[in-house]
C-alpha cells in the first residue's frame, strides 16, 4: 500500500469508526426505550432533546446511504467479485425495513396507545437496534480487513 493509499484507508477508518461511534449511542438509547426506560414514544418523538426518529434520520440513514454507495463497490472491487458485499446488502436491507416499521409505530401512533400497541413498539424498536448491531459487527468484519491496520 502507498503512502497515499495509507493515509486515504486512515481517513475512511476514522471516519467509519467516529460514524459507528453515534450509531452505538443511537442503538443504545432504542435498547432504553425498548426496555420500558421512560415513555417509548416520547423517546421516538423527542420533545426537548432530540427524538430517536430524528437521529435515525441524522446518523444512521446517512451512514447507511454511505456505505451503499462507497463501501459496497469497494468491498467488491477489492475481494474480486460483485458478490462480496451480498451479505452486507441483506442485513441493509432488512435494517431499512425495520427502520421503516418503527417510524409506521410513530405515524400510527395515538394519545392513549393500548399495551400491546407498546409493546409491539417496544419490540420493534429491540428488533431494529438488534439488527443495527448485528449489521455493524457484520460490517467490521469485513470492512477492517480491508482497511488493514490501525495504525497503518
Amino acid at each position: 500500500m502507498s503512502l497515499a493509499e495509507g493515509r486515504a484507508a486512515s481517513a475512511v477508518r476514522r471516519t467509519w469508526r467516529e460514524e459507528q461511534h453515534e450509531i452505538a449511542q443511537v442503538v443504545a438509547r432504542m435498547m432504553q426505550a425498548a426496555d420500558g426506560a421512560g415513555d417509548v414514544l416520547a423517546a421516538l418523538g423527542g420533545g426537548s432533546a432530540r427524538g430517536l426518529l430524528d437521529a435515525i434520520e441524522q446518523h444512521v440513514l446517512p451512514y447507511l446511504d454511505w456505505e451503499e454507495a462507497i463501501c459496497h463497490p469497494v468491498i467488491d472491487r477489492v475481494a474480486g467479485s460483485p458478490l462480496a458485499s451480498r451479505l452486507l446488502r441483506r442485513q441493509l436491507r432488512q435494517v431499512r425495513g425495520r427502520i421503516q416499521r418503527v417510524e409506521a409505530d410513530w405515524s400510527v401512533r395515538r394519545l392513549a396507545p393500548t399495551r400491546r400497541e407498546l409493546r409491539d413498539v417496544r419490540a420493534h424498536l429491540r428488533d431494529l437496534a438488534t439488527a443495527l448491531r448485528a449489521h455493524l459487527e457484520q460490517q467490521d468484519r469485513i470492512l477492517a480487513p480491508m482497511l488493514g491496520p490501525a495504525g497503518a
